[in-house]
């Protein structure tokens, strides 16, 4: 992982758990304080001895590489005919609402065939995989994540591959998406206080069958369970009020599909960002599940700023370190997402001590 706190998963989730926060001003965006009549610039959590320079595609490769750079030893790990490699990075979907508006150059189309065509070549190089991994994708969005578990879980159980490498990058601390943030009035600012800190982050990691990892004598971080996707039939600036509807049939599916129900769940990782909208969304969806309130809430935003594609794999990340260190304080995690195009996803994480009771 790396992030605006840390070169690495250990660092950045340690920084976190300590309350630590690094808020940069972006000169590139301007914001009106109208207490005190002028612009300023806008903040957000920024990672530049990493990204510093690059934009677009360049800054996701340079985010990836780098949190590529902890999975010791990577080349025997994805350069290999039974790997598959599985990627989550923007949907833009912020840009995309303003070029549909005809405020901003219809650029969408291109972004994304870049995205797709270039991006995982381009990390390969930069990492030095000579073979790529048997299979490779990319997805798009918070729902690209959940779709990566689903797929690797499909190719794991046919026996396709042995091992996945999966994660998410993501930056909208670039200036055209802090300017689309803020022309939505989704940014946070003196005169918006409910809105968003544009973040930027890429985690990692491997997933394979339980199985498979124990003849390779492989250090076992956590289980994870039953990745579910649902969506909206509407997106965040619909005009639609968020009833929680979709999040609720999520995460209702991830539970019933676990042996105990989720019944002995002690914590949530969710997406709550600083909005109003998803924060409305969450309220109605939680009224539903009794055994969830009152639970201790992680929330990935409230330290690295809005992640976006990323979002799903760094609260992995933050989950595997609280059972590491053991402050977590429970073997049983349930992580949400949610992203503004209307998706909602989630999946569950267990510790590794409940081996034993199994």
């Amino acid at each position: 992982m790396v992030s605006s706190l840390g070169h690495g998963a250990v660092a950045s989730c340690a920084a976190s758990r300590a309350g630590i926060l690094r808020i940069s001003m972006l000169e590139e965006c301007s914001v009106w304080d109208s207490e005190s009549g002028r612009s300023e610039p806008a903040r957000g959590h920024t990672v530049p001895w990493v990204a510093g320079g690059f934009v677009d595609l360049g800054k996701r490769v340079a985010l990836a590489a780098k949190a590529l750079g902890e999975l010791n030893p990577l080349k025997s790990l994805a350069d290999s005919a039974r790997s598959a490699f599985y990627l989550a990075t923007s949907n833009d979907f912020h840009r995309q609402l303003l070029e549909q508006q005809g405020l901003l150059p219809a650029e969408y189309a291109d972004r994304r065939a870049g995205y797709t065509q270039q991006l995982l070549p381009t990390l390969f190089k930069a990492v030095g995989l000579k073979s790529p991994p048997r299979l490779q994708d990319v997805r798009f969005g918070e729902a690209g994540f959940i779709q990566i578990l689903q797929e690797a879980t499909r190719q794991l159980e046919s026996g396709t591959v042995d091992r996945c490498i999966i994660g998410g990058v993501d930056s909208f601390v670039e200036p055209q998406v802090t300017w689309a943030l803020n022309s939505l009035r989704l940014l946070k600012t003196p005169s918006n206080p409910v809105g968003v800190l544009p973040g930027e982050a890429a985690a990692f990691a491997v997933l394979e069958p339980l199985s498979a990892a124990a003849r390779r004598g492989a250090h076992i971080e956590a289980l994870l369970e039953a990745p579910t996707l649902q969506a909206e039939p509407f997106h965040r600036r619909s005009g639609k009020p968020p009833l929680g509807r979709a999040l609720t049939q999520c995460i209702l599916a991830t539970l019933e599909t676990l042996e105990d129900r989720g019944a002995h769940t002690g914590l949530m990782i969710g997406a709550l960002n600083g909005d109003a909208y998803r924060a409305q969304d969450w309220g109605y969806a939680l009224v539903q599940f009794r055994r969830l309130q009152g639970l201790p809430e992680w929330y990935p935003a409230a330290s690295f700023g809005e992640l976006g594609a990323a979002s799903g794999p760094v609260g992995l990340c933050m989950a595997i370190r609280g059972f590491a260190r053991g402050y977590c304080k429970t073997d049983n995690v349930l992580v949400w997402t949610l992203g503004d195009d209307g998706s909602r996803g989630s999946f569950y994480l267990r510790s590794p001590k409940t081996l034993t009771s199994r």
